[in-house]
């Protein structure tokens, strides 16, 4: 595939994804780009090393990309990040909702090895309203998130350069076991706001939320086990 312009590394069943490749396909030719989608824990075929794209771009991947992968792209490897800089890493929409931010967005960045560190591209942001879920804020998300994929997608089309923004990652990516300590709750500390505010964080549908440890089992806060709208 010696013309390949996009290798795209996406989700499978996950609507905005299914999005993004349309948005992919009005742009290219069928030959110029490479569509590669999975679900978390499925293994990364080792022969996309080979191709060589001009650009590789992570939307809502399954995968952290390795570094010989990133290194392949000619000419950019780009990640669409569900959440501004000030929220990096894992957990972006539970951290925001937490701290009770009145802001939140999505960036567009350079891929580096360590994840959600690279130079910024452009971010969008909107307001949070005083009654957002993990649920809302996600769906809001990626509808910015597909914003931003249109403009770059745009521009790599059209051969120009890709923007550059101001803005810079303001503290270091959240990880997954951060993210889970924030569901957990001790009832020896916590008050009743701090538990709100964690069960808030915590909550999406279909997922078991906010727990509490009783002699080393997780007893779950009562939680919505229907279908969310993102998944």
């Amino acid at each position: 595939m010696d013309n390949l312009q996009v290798l795209m590394l996406s989700k499978k069943r996950n609507i905005f994804c299914d999005y993004a490749e349309t948005i992919l396909k009005s742009y290219f030719k069928a030959n110029e780009f490479l569509s590669v989608r999975g679900n978390i824990g499925d293994y990364l075929d080792t022969e996309l090393y080979w191709y060589n794209p001009q650009y590789i771009i992570s939307f809502v991947s399954p995968w952290i990309i390795p570094e010989n992968l990133l290194n392949s792209a000619q000419k950019a490897a780009i990640n669409f990040h569900p959440g501004p800089p000030d929220y990096p890493g894992t957990g972006c929409y539970n951290f925001a909702l937490y701290e009770g931010t009145k802001k939140y967005g999505v960036t567009a960045h350079h891929m580096e090895k360590k994840v959600d560190t690279g130079n910024i591209i452009m971010t969008s942001y909107f307001d949070v309203s005083p009654y957002e879920s993990v649920e809302t804020l996600k769906l809001k998300s990626m509808n910015h998130l597909l914003f931003c994929f249109q403009q770059i997608v745009h521009q790599i089309s059209e051969g120009g350069v890709l923007p550059t923004s101001d803005e810079t990652w303001r503290r270091k990516p959240f990880t997954r076991r951060e993210m889970y300590k924030l569901f957990e709750i001790d009832l020896s500390k916590h008050d009743k706001n701090e538990i709100e505010k964690r069960v808030r964080a915590a909550e999406y549908p279909g997922f078991s939320g906010a727990f509490v440890t009783v002699d080393g089992y997780k007893f779950y806060f009562p939680y919505n086990d229907g279908e969310p709208i993102v998944n």
